[in-house]
């Protein structure tokens, strides 16, 4: 009777502790990974266009001879970002993050011989998303919120350069690869505000917008 006890107790306790080890090893993702505070990057890869017009101001002074075509080039970057995010009533994920980054991408317009235009830099986001969790591991969502892009003048003599924000949208999708660690894929655009620059005689206003593709990873703390 006391081995029959004795095995039976032996039994239940590697029972308990097979399930506790396995609770732990799954709990990033049969937990939901996308719960609490997180930190990650992303590479960028963007695109940069923009709308313009042309004014001469001096004609003695004038070098472009008004515009007769737009020039744009894509670029890759780098943003670090971190936030915070919850389920707030079943599948529907609430979270907020603020990213810093470095983007790439130019855009001009042409007279056929000189170009002049805007090239995308160091950026700041705030972002709120909005998604479900479709399973233990995978989140969709959507994204609005507010971005500062410094673009600087490429082309123009005196390298002017000034923060145009703009409102971001866009959406994404998170899967859990291993516990506390997700990859992200997350595309938006963003339609900034206008900016007014002058070489010699011209003036030139640009009304810019970029296109991101990001992919990166995230290491959740909780």
């Amino acid at each position: 009777m006391f081995n029959k006890s004795k095995v039976a107790l032996l039994g239940a306790s590697a029972l308990a502790m097979t399930s506790m080890m396995t609770s732990q090893a799954q709990a990033g993702l049969d937990g939901n990974p996308f719960e609490g505070l997180y930190l990650g990057f992303n590479f960028n890869y963007a695109k940069v266009t923009t709308s313009a017009t042309f004014e001469q101001l001096d004609a003695d002074t004038s070098t472009f001879n008004g515009i007769s075509g737009t020039d744009d080039s894509n670029g890759k970057g780098l943003v670090l970002y971190g936030g915070i995010g919850s389920n707030v009533w079943g599948p529907l994920y609430m979270g907020i993050e603020g990213a810093l980054g470095v983007n790439g991408g130019t855009a001009r317009v042409t007279d056929g011989t000189k170009s002049f235009g805007l090239k995308a830099g160091f950026s700041f986001d705030v972002t709120g998303r909005i998604g479900t969790s479709i399973s233990d591991n995978i989140l969709i969502y959507g994204l609005g919120g507010y971005t500062s892009i410094k673009f600087s003048g490429n082309g123009f003599t005196d390298g002017s350069s000034k923060s145009l924000t703009g409102f971001r949208l866009g959406g994404g999708v998170e899967v859990g690869i291993m516990e506390d660690v997700a990859l992200r894929v997350e595309y938006s655009r963003t339609e900034h505000s206008s900016i007014t620059l002058i070489e010699a005689g011209d003036s030139f206003r640009f009304d810019p917008s970029t296109q991101v593709l990001r992919i990166g990873l995230i290491l959740h703390m909780d």
